[in-house]
């Protein structure tokens, strides 16, 4: 582009587009019916970290869907969620990482856990701690 003025607008709409984020969330997920599952493997749900934060799977069964919940939080500290087949094949980690922008608490999003095993997992206070796959 030989036009400074054209280069600029070219720019900026580029600009544009990359700022906006794209949802993660898969169709066909919401968060109804919440429930927390008890029966998890390899761990536990909740999870009390040392530092009084609450690690929470979340899931609903009306969606076949999950998500990953943090509490007694603070603002910076991480929440996301981890998938895999039953047979521990196709793992997908930091699902729906965000963080706790004001308050104490944050969730990520839903995703479906239909034939899959999740879990959520934090990070706060240089500490990493997960829930049990369910």
């Amino acid at each position: 582009m030989k036009h400074p003025v054209l280069r600029l607008v070219a720019v900026t709409a580029l600009a544009l587009v990359c700022a906006v984020p794209a949802r993660a969330e898969e169709s066909g997920c919401d968060y109804t019916e919440p429930f927390t599952p008890f029966d998890v493997v390899g761990g536990d749900n909740p999870v009390v970290m040392a530092n009084s934060r609450v690690v929470e799977l979340r899931a609903s069964n009306r969606t076949r869907c999950a998500w990953g919940r943090l509490s007694e939080g603070k603002p910076g500290e991480e929440i996301w969620t981890d998938r895999k087949n039953l047979d521990g094949s196709d793992y997908q980690g930091f699902l729906g990482h965000t963080r706790i922008e004001s308050g104490n608490g944050a969730h990520t999003e839903a995703f479906g856990n239909d034939r899959r095993l999740m879990r959520a997992c934090a990070s706060a206070e240089r500490r990493i701690e997960c829930t049990g796959w369910f």
